[in-house]
């Protein structure tokens, strides 16, 4: 999400909090510098750097360590994260990727460690969230509905503010969260691990999206009570119910998700009745409104965040929500990993050479009765 000012009890967030306000002064040093006092001395930019790196690792460790018993899925990305890390072929995570006649100097020891804290930070996100999806329903019967999920995820810079969650509410019911923090980079990716450790700790209320919105807007609320800079989230929540073939749904200022209702040939917006919520992390009491859709099968929806519609070319033109909903219109009636990556290719063709300025997080949920097997054989 571009940095843009958006209008938009907390049971077990006390640790969060305590965590993130006091690290905020350290990450925050640097800019409290401005042209009228000068630059900050290069030693606390170095030692802000390492702290931001520091707090990032050290906010994931609390939440698998919180939550180890109930997050197994966290856990195993952060095995699978470690183990690239330590592996000697893949030199894209090991300090051995510089040059052995490098020169060696306080500086560079420190430029080195950097990249490594950087590299397995990122590994971490990416691996969890390229875990396997839940199996909706647990056990499937010809005849009843099925979820399919498939995304894809583009970080900006080395760690990305954008993140999506599919957690299993019940055997028949999923709910599917989608979110871009504020900016990219150490810092939003900070706010998403501790925003995703509230996910999981109001679970038990998920299923009701207006009231499990709201919950989780006033304990973000509560972590960034003591943060003198705002920082919010855009978030939408989607509860599929495929026994009930009813879905719920709420925002918090953020990106209506596209429907696709292959049995019409229609392509539409989710719409939520108004006044729209806030952002996350503004207005402690804000007021959240929900809406809800029968479930048919043969349904799709696609859920996205604006750096799929804000990515740029050279001339500086954005890609837009009309040439999205163009190439989904070109593919209404494939499937929910085909309509992503045709949107990710277009998405490169359309950027070209130039740099993806803003993170990019697309999440395909599919309707069907088929079977995983009978999927296969068509």
């Amino acid at each position: 999400m571009r940095e843009t000012n958006k209008r938009t009890n907390q049971p077990s967030t006390c640790t969060a909090t305590a965590l993130y306000t006091s690290l905020w002064p350290v990450v925050l040093t640097p800019l409290a510098y401005n042209g009228s006092t000068g630059a900050p001395p290069a030693w606390t930019l170095v030692a802000t750097v390492i702290v931001a790196l520091g707090a990032l690792v050290a906010a994931f460790a609390w939440g698998q360590a919180r939550y180890a018993r109930r997050n197994q899925d966290v856990l195993e990305a952060g095995r699978r994260a470690l183990d690239r890390a330590s592996d000697p072929a893949d030199t894209t995570a090991q300090t051995s990727a510089y040059p052995a006649h490098a020169a060696a100097s306080p500086a560079a020891d420190i430029n080195r460690e950097m990249e490594a804290d950087l590299a397995l930070a990122r590994d971490f996100q990416l691996a969890y969230l390229n875990r396997p999806y839940p199996n909706i329903p647990e056990t499937h019967y010809e005849g009843h509905l099925r979820l399919k999920f498939h995304h894809w995820y583009n970080p900006a810079l080395a760690l990305g503010g954008d993140f999506f969650d599919i957690m299993p509410l019940a055997s028949d019911t999923a709910g599917v969260f989608i979110a871009d923090v504020m900016g990219h980079g150490a810092r939003s990716a900070l706010i998403t691990a501790i925003l995703r450790t509230l996910l999981r700790d109001l679970k038990g209320q998920g299923r009701n999206a207006r009231h499990y919105i709201t919950q989780v807007n006033k304990s973000m609320c509560e972590i960034m009570r003591g943060f003198p800079q705002p920082l919010f989230a855009s978030a939408f929540y989607f509860v599929p119910d495929t026994t009930s073939r009813v879905a719920t749904f709420s925002t918090a200022g953020h990106p209506a998700p596209f429907h696709v209702r292959r049995s019409l040939g229609r392509l539409t917006r989710l719409s939520v009745p108004s006044p729209h919520g806030a952002a996350l992390g503004i207005i402690p009491d804000e007021s959240y409104t929900g809406g809800h859709i029968r479930l048919i099968d043969n349904d799709g929806f696609i859920f996205f965040t604006d750096g799929a519609y804000e990515a740029a070319n050279a001339e500086g033109e954005e890609f837009g929500l009309s040439r999205m909903i163009e190439v989904i219109r070109a593919c209404l009636y494939k499937d929910g990993p085909t309509i992503v990556k045709n949107i990710e290719t277009a998405i490169r063709r359309f950027a070209g050479d130039t740099p993806l300025s803003d993170d990019i997080c697309i999440v395909a949920v599919d309707v069907t009765t088929q079977s995983e097997e009978t999927a296969k054989d068509v």
